[in-house]
């Protein structure tokens, strides 16, 4: 009798904390994952979509280039197109795949025969790539088969109130590592900060725009370090990319 007693007590207990969490407005791990990929235009359309024509400012620590960097990349077969101007006033092509680093290299439109030289842009225009790309392309770091989407307490942050989400994916399909905070408008599902674990930046995220293919991605994320602050005066899908521009300049 006690032991009924005691398993139907819990059993309100257990009621009673569900409905105080969705009193508070948290919501679940897969409620926030529907809600985030719904914000970009959804799961589908990410899949579907195949090649992006993107440019981006600021943020160059380390960087090997100068000003705007421009790309094409197509994301079934990972090749890319990468154009910029070196810290030396030269323009540089680099025509190559994210996955395998192999390609060519242009400097002035002349292509380069040295190939540890080739070797060496390639490889930096390929880090440049992945910087870049980290940050557009930041919604869609849910999709893979290694991601691990944790859902967290609300914030309140001035008077705007977020759901905490901390993801981590060791390979995503631009290649790069993501792994972090963020601050996400439960009722939008739109990424509204990014907070990259080990870094002490915080990125406010902004500037949502239709890029085509049914997709909207961000295109400004402001940080607190003022010279990490990167934007993307130009990002959209494509339907289609003449394959030379993916061999020759």
């Amino acid at each position: 009798m006690h032991s009924t007693i005691k398993v139907k007590l819990n059993l309100l207990v257990a009621l009673f904390t569900a409905a105080a969490l969705c009193a508070n407005g948290q919501v679940s791990q897969p409620e926030i994952t529907t809600k985030l990929w719904e914000a970009i235009g959804g799961q589908d359309n990410w899949q579907q979509a195949r090649y992006f024509m993107f440019s981006c400012t600021g943020g160059q620590k380390g960087s090997f280039v100068q000003g705007e960097r421009r790309y094409l990349w197509d994301k079934q077969t990972g090749n890319c197109r990468f154009e910029g101007v070196t810290t030396d006033d030269e323009t540089v092509i680099a025509l190559f795949n994210i996955r395998t680093h192999e390609g060519t290299a242009y400097i002035n439109g002349v292509q380069l025969n040295n190939p540890r030289v080739t070797e060496d842009i390639i490889k930096e225009a390929a880090e440049e790539f992945k910087r870049d790309a980290y940050l557009l392309f930041l919604p869609t770091a849910l999709d893979g088969d290694q991601v691990s989407v944790k859902v967290g307490d609300e914030k309140l942050v001035g008077t705007q109130r977020f759901t905490m989400v901390n993801i981590k994916n060791p390979k995503t399909v631009f290649s790069a590592s993501v792994a972090g905070q963020l601050y996400v408008d439960a009722q939008t599902g739109q990424i509204q900060k990014w907070r990259p674990n080990g870094s002490s930046n915080e990125f406010s995220v902004d500037g949502f725009k239709d890029i085509g293919g049914g997709l909207v991605l961000p295109t400004r994320f402001i940080s607190s370090d003022t010279s990490a602050s990167v934007t993307y005066p130009l990002a959209a899908a494509l339907v289609n990319i003449e394959d030379q521009k993916f061999e020759r300049p």
